[in-house]
């Protein structure tokens, strides 16, 4: 079992999806299959978000697919997570998403593409969230 998931960007999928024939492409700094190189990372390493703590819910630990081996790429729903708009922090460990969330009162960890480590408040602005989980916006991250 692992403590950690990769970061897949906003999507919620680890790969490009087709949604009423428009390719809708995985922005996150973990792609399925294919990789992401650093040159893709166009938002630069410090504001991208790589590994963070995976939110497991109360009573789900050890259980597939809320928790399970985190070096099995069989299994992506269960090491990887998704940030932003539509996948918030979990900020209860009672939350039955699938998200990045942490056992720390109001702060979820994350590792950034740069090798930084930094807190992140379960409250944090998801618009703000989902600038950090994807890769090339090209958006400029506000405070946080």
């Amino acid at each position: 079992m692992g403590d950690y998931a990769a970061s897949i960007g906003t999507t919620g999928f680890d790969y490009t999806v087709q949604l009423d024939s428009k390719p809708i492409p995985q922005n996150g700094a973990f792609r399925a299959v294919k990789g992401v190189r650093f040159a893709e990372i166009t938002d630069g390493l410090s504001n991208t978000l790589l590994v963070g703590e995976k939110h497991v819910p109360r009573g789900s630990e050890t259980l597939h697919p809320w928790d399970c081996g985190l070096y099995d790429g069989h299994n992506p729903v269960c090491n990887t997570r998704a940030a932003g708009p539509a996948f918030p922090l979990a900020s209860q460990r009672d939350d039955a998403g699938w998200k990045f969330g942490s056992h720390h009162p109001h702060l979820c960890q994350f590792v950034f593409c740069d090798g930084s480590v930094h807190a992140l408040r379960t409250s944090i602005d998801r618009l703000t969230l989902g600038l950090l989980a994807q890769r090339n916006d090209d958006q400029v991250i506000p405070e946080y």
